[in-house]
């Protein structure tokens, strides 16, 4: 049998923390869905009802998810005042509302709903997911109205079509969050993966994918690319005699100033054991060596975590005659040779 709900001020809001997470979730998945508004469409045709909707409450007011005849300025602005909702004690009781007779009612006559929206009749059942009662489905007349067992009936079934299109989209909406955050985080581990831990700067294996991808775009399209290998001179006896945190601090200061002289976002700085690349697409001969004496004066303009750095460098350019291999070997064979310091013009690259 259909029940006149009690007094709306008897029960306690049950607006607990995670049911605003759960409305707030609906309201963002509800949004415009078209089932729902079929839903209420068809709800209004086969009870014969002039207004009938989708309703979600929040702590603060009623949201209108769907709706069918819906009197101004509520239709436009889609939501209301707790106060004027009706659809709010369906969830503060945690069960159906049913009022044959809103305006001879003696608990419910006052109610914003009936004095300003002009309800007559009112029945609403709860739309629930995971536990939580997030609204109601309704239907309203502006007059008096007897709900039939088979009005009530139905109401109930669309009820839980409704929540079942709440849950479905609130499952579709979780599953691409997540795939969104499956995606930063493979990039956070892909930029991981290539990057130096210690500097920060990109490791060998980002290096040698981006030769790769620059030796690949000049077979395509011809032109330049430069190599720049950078070492601190006298690594090897910092270490010796300041010990491994002396040395990794000197490194990591090192990369910070090369890449602070970098003038191009294509540049690349790598770190390669101890020593550095510098890859420079669209470079020539003269560019690298202008870059490799930008780095030796950035690093010997002062101490370098407290020491006193040098850095050696060798320069190479690409010939597509020669391939990757022998364009690393000739920068390599660069660095290695007669060190270049101060204005002093680097070794020239083999030919």
């Amino acid at each position: 049998m259909a029940r006149v709900s009690p007094s709306p001020a008897l029960p306690a809001e049950p607006f607990a923390a995670a049911r605003r997470a759960a409305v707030a979730q609906a309201v963002r998945a509800g949004e415009d869905s078209p089932g729902l508004q079929r839903l209420v469409r068809t709800a209004a045709r086969v009870l014969h009802v002039p207004v009938a909707m989708v309703s979600l409450i929040a702590a603060d007011r009623e949201i209108i998810q769907a709706s069918v005849g819906l009197p101004e300025p509520w239709a436009s602005l889609r939501h209301t005042p707790l106060s004027h909702s009706l659809c709010a004690q369906v969830v503060r009781l945690g069960g159906p509302v049913i009022l044959f007779d809103a305006r001879s009612d003696e608990t419910y006559r006052e109610h914003a709903a009936v004095v300003e929206m002009g309800a007559g009749a009112y029945a609403g059942y709860p739309l629930e997911h995971h536990g939580h009662t997030l609204g109601a489905f309704c239907a309203a007349d502006f007059g008096p109205r007897r709900w039939s067992g088979g009005d009530l009936q139905l109401l109930e079934d669309f009820a839980a079509l409704a929540s079942g299109e709440l849950t479905l989209r609130i499952g579709l909406q979780e599953l691409q969050e997540s795939g969104r955050q499956l995606e930063e985080r493979h990039a956070r581990l892909l930029a991981q993966s290539s990057r130096d831990v210690l500097t920060g700067v990109a490791n060998r294996r980002r290096f040698d994918e981006r030769l790769g991808e620059e030796v690949a775009r000049l077979q395509r399209h011809p032109g330049d690319l430069a190599l720049v290998l950078v070492r601190v001179d006298g690594l090897r006896e910092l270490d010796d005699r300041a010990g491994r945190p002396a040395r990794d601090a000197v490194l990591a200061e090192v990369a910070a100033r090369t890449r602070s002289v970098l003038r191009r976002r294509t540049d690349l700085i790598a770190r390669l054991g101890d020593e550095f690349a510098v890859l420079l697409p669209g470079a020539g001969a003269r560019d690298g060596e202008d870059m490799a004496r930008r780095v030796r004066d950035v690093v010997a303009q002062r101490p370098v975590a407290g020491e006193a750095v040098t850095v050696s460098t060798g320069t190479a350019t690409y010939l597509p005659s020669r391939g990757a291999t022998q364009f690393y070997a000739d920068a390599d064979a660069a660095l290695h040779g007669p060190p270049a310091h101060g204005d002093d013009p680097p070794a020239p690259s083999a030919p």
